[in-house]
C-alpha cells in the first residue's frame, strides 16, 4: 500500500489505515522522537500524540507539497520538542 492509499483511508476513517500507517512509519516516528525526549515513556506519549494529529489533520496532507515521511517527521518533531519544552517548566515549578 502506498502513501497515498494510507492517507486516504486515514482521511476516510477506514480502520484499515492506522494500521497501515504504524507499521510503515512506527519506527520513523520513534526515531525522530527519541533524540529529543531520551524517556522511553516520553518517546511512546509521543508517537500516541503524533497518531492523534494524524487522524486530525489527514485531510491536509498533499503528497504534492511533499512525502508523507516528511510530513510525519515534521508533525514528530515539534510534538517532541513540545513535549520537552513542558517538560523543563513543569520541572521548574
Amino acid at each position: 500500500m502506498d502513501d497515498r492509499e494510507i492517507m486516504q483511508l486515514i482521511a476516510r476513517s477506514d480502520e484499515r489505515g492506522m494500521p497501515e500507517l504504524q507499521k510503515h512509519y512506527g519506527p520513523l516516528l520513534r526515531y525522530v522522537a527519541a533524540p529529543i525526549l531520551r524517556d522511553d515513556a516520553a518517546v511512546s506519549d509521543c508517537v500516541s500524540d503524533v497518531y492523534l494529529r494524524v487522524l486530525e489533520k489527514a485531510g491536509q496532507f498533499d503528497p504534492e507539497r511533499g512525502s508523507l515521511s516528511a510530513w510525519l517527521t515534521a508533525i514528530t518533531r515539534n510534538t517532541a520538542l513540545n513535549i520537552a519544552r513542558r517538560g523543563k517548566s513543569e520541572v521548574g515549578h
